[in-house]
């Protein structure tokens, strides 16, 4: 059985008319919604400027003590000329950056050091060992929220908060051995320590450039380890009381060496910067390749290599100083790369050695030339490749004379007179 039926459809036409007439009618309706405007004859109709939207919604927002801009200048061809509306300041974007820095630093060093250390202070078994460092470690990203909320977070600062946790974490460590302390007494040197370095940075970061900041961990690191070097060498090691006192005398390295690296920066004659210090790293690893270069062939004993690190690592930041920090002003990313071409040019010298020296290449002179010349030439490479904007803040020191003041210091007049002044 089928069943069917004829459905006429309309014309073409006719579906075209009725659109037509349905969307004249949805513009007709919203016609009569706008408001009308008189327009006179002979005159042309006003158009809707951006400025003249921007003025009025300056009228409505600004308060009442507020003087009104002045009324737009009419050029000769009748053309309306508005003054640029005038927005408000933002807030540097950098402000925000900082303080997003610190509140990620403390979280990374509270599930790292503060919560294992709060953790192994006071938990006696495992599951209130695992119940502190939850409750430190989660906390650790709101209590540095909280601060940066009430605290203005600088550059200076955040980077002292994120690096003075770290050495003091260590030099809480050292101070435990030195006191031959247990287990909990170390965790809890580690922990008061390392939170005692996070306030020290925020406080002391406060009226710190960057590079004063960065300088003040480097010359931490930089001493702590000369120390320990030069104790080393001089054969202050071993068990007990030697390795006591070496220990307690790179801590002290390390304490004072924060402030001496502060000073440098602070006090050098020209301009000292985050990547400066990075740069000069690899001069100092190019020193430290050097050092073992002069001892590599022959038996070795841990004073000589020790000896050979400590005068090359110095001999390496003097000349960094002198070519990298003193000429130039590296960006950390600068640094960085310099950095980069250092490692890459070393082990283009070692690839060379074990090229050429084949079954017979080991650690010997001939091998070390070639990593240290290698490290030496990336650098430089490194650095033409960069080509670094010059330092711009060279302060040259010199002597000036008072002419007025010496000749009344000849002439015996009586008084206090200036007779130069010594700047460096």
């Amino acid at each position: 059985m089928e069943y069917s039926r004829n459905v006429s459809r309309p014309p073409s036409k006719v579906v075209w008319f009725a659109l037509a007439t349905a969307w004249l009618g949805a513009l007709a309706s919203l016609a009569a919604k706008l408001p009308a405007q008189a327009v006179g004859a002979g005159t042309s109709k006003p158009r809707l400027e951006l400025a003249d939207t921007a003025r009025r919604a300056a009228a409505v927002s600004a308060p009442a003590s507020t003087p009104r801009p002045s009324a737009p200048s009419v050029a000769p061809a009748g053309m309306v000329v508005a003054a640029p509306a005038v927005k408000p300041p933002r807030a540097p974007e950098t402000a925000t950056q900082f303080r997003a820095d610190f509140v990620r630093n403390q979280t990374m060093l509270g599930v790292a050091v503060y919560a294992p250390a709060f953790a192994t202070t006071v938990a006696h078994d495992g599951l209130a060992w695992a119940a502190s460092y939850l409750l430190v470690a989660g906390g650790s990203f709101v209590a540095a929220a909280e601060i940066s909320r009430d605290l203005k977070v600088t550059d200076p600062m955040q980077r002292l908060a994120t690096g003075a946790p770290i050495r003091g974490a260590i030099a809480g460590s050292i101070l435990a051995s030195t006191l031959d302390g247990d287990r909990r007494v170390t965790a809890g040197a580690v922990l008061f320590s390392s939170l005692g370095g996070t306030a020290a940075g925020l406080w002391l970061g406060r009226n710190m450039t960057d590079g004063e900041a960065a300088a003040t961990l480097y010359g931490s690191d930089i001493l702590g380890l000369a120390t320990y070097a030069a104790m080393t060498a001089a054969g202050v090691n071993g068990a007990g009381s030697p390795n006591k006192a070496r220990a307690g005398l790179t801590l002290a390295g390390m304490i004072a060496g924060a402030p001496l690296g502060q000073a440098y920066a602070a006090l050098a004659p020209y301009h000292v910067s985050v990547g400066d210090l990075t740069a000069m790293s690899a001069s100092a690893g190019v020193g430290m390749l050097a050092g073992l270069t002069v001892i590599a062939n022959g038996e070795r004993t841990d004073r000589q290599v020790s000896a050979a690190l400590a005068i090359g690592g110095a001999a390496g930041l003097l000349v960094g100083d002198r070519l990298l920090v003193r000429r130039y002003d590296h960006t950390l990313s600068e640094g960085r790369l310099v950095v980069a071409g250092g490692l890459a040019g070393g082990l283009t010298g070692a690839g060379v050695a074990l090229l050429t020296g084949g079954q017979q290449a080991r650690v010997n002179a001939y091998a070390a030339t070639l990593t240290t010349v290698g490290a030496a030439g990336g650098i430089i490479l490194a650095q033409r490749y960069l080509l670094p904007k010059a330092d711009g803040a060279l302060r040259l020191g010199g002597l000036k004379l008072n002419p007025l003041g010496v000749v009344a210091a000849a002439s015996g007049m009586r008084g206090a007179y200036t007779l130069g002044s010594l700047t460096f």
